[in-house]
């Protein structure tokens, strides 16, 4: 009988007790905001943006004394679906960090931030042209990534979007071929499929069982957004709880790729919660994750 999501969420202070290398590894995007709680049971994994990590100021390991089962550092300038590679200097940068702090991945997000190696940033993430064009410079790319980080698995993002450019197929077959032909993971951002879905009238379910089986290993993204009534649109702000409607497509996606998830993270960039608040979503994560793999 598959466990209620539902149940799980209402009673968040129910888990088992703590077990090395539990799997998937659950933790939070790093802020100095969640710190004080990265001693909670439900967590052993953490996520390190590269940006915001990268101070040449700073003086020793970003993570501090601090070990984790599962380190990931998160980029967000390699824009791999711009037409030139990212810059060699960006490369080192990003692997001195992740060789620091003990890193076992790397990722970044399927879109542009410039036009190409030294180009100027746009400063947020676009979508690339779902075109054949499109898909060969980005396999291009993630080639030379994943060769340059070899013995790290790479795991590319999808994005939220509020526009699409005219192409030759659609998101999900666009990610489906990146991944059959690069090998990456798939780093499965569950609230910004559930805004595209929203967004662009297409049916999240039906997404992830066309992409779930062609991806070998995920890593996924939990956060919260708004409506906002204006534009008409979903926004994924990263700054609220996560959403029921989320955590009921976090609980199908671990469903379809039970097995293959590496490790959760949630995301919250501003407004950031109490004490409370932070151990409630991980205890969450952690529920809903322990329930599929208890489901037969």
């Amino acid at each position: 009988m598959a466990v209620s999501v539902k149940s799980v969420i209402e009673k968040p202070g129910l888990l088992p007790p703590p077990k090395s290398r539990r799997v998937p590894a659950i933790g939070y995007a790093l802020w100095e905001e969640n710190c004080h709680v990265l001693d909670d049971p439900a967590l052993n994994a953490v996520e390190i943006t590269f940006e915001r990590a990268d101070d040449p100021l700073r003086r020793g390991r970003y993570l501090g004394e601090r070990d984790f089962d599962y380190v990931s550092v998160h980029a967000l300038k390699l824009s791999p679906a711009s037409p030139e590679p990212p810059a060699r200097v960006y490369l080192d940068a990003l692997r001195a960090l992740a060789e620091e702090n003990g890193a076992v991945a790397v990722s970044d997000h399927l879109g542009f931030t410039r036009d190409g190696d030294g180009g100027v940033e746009i400063g947020h993430f676009a979508p690339p042209p779902f075109t054949t064009a499109a898909l060969d410079a980005t396999c291009r790319n993630l080639d030379l990534i994943q060769g340059y980080f070899r013995g790290l698995p790479f795991y590319l993002e999808n994005i939220a979007s509020l526009f699409r450019f005219r192409g030759e197929m659609s998101e999900a077959e666009f990610l489906t071929r990146v991944l059959e032909r690069t090998g990456c993971g798939w780093l499965l951002d569950v609230t910004n499929l559930y805004a595209n879905a929203r967004n662009h009238g297409y049916d999240a379910s039906g997404f992830l069982r066309q992409v779930v089986p062609t991806a070998t290993r995920l890593q996924m993204h939990l956060s919260g957004g708004y409506f906002d009534a204006e534009a008409g649109l979903y926004m994924d702000s990263h700054s609220r709880p996560v959403p029921a409607e989320v955590w009921n497509l976090y609980h199908e996606a671990l469903l379809l790729s039970r097995g293959k998830v590496d490790a959760v993270f949630i995301e919250r960039d501003q407004d950031f919660p109490d004490e409370a608040g932070w151990r409630v979503e991980v205890r969450q994560a952690r529920g809903i994750a322990d329930a599929v793999e208890a489901e037969p």
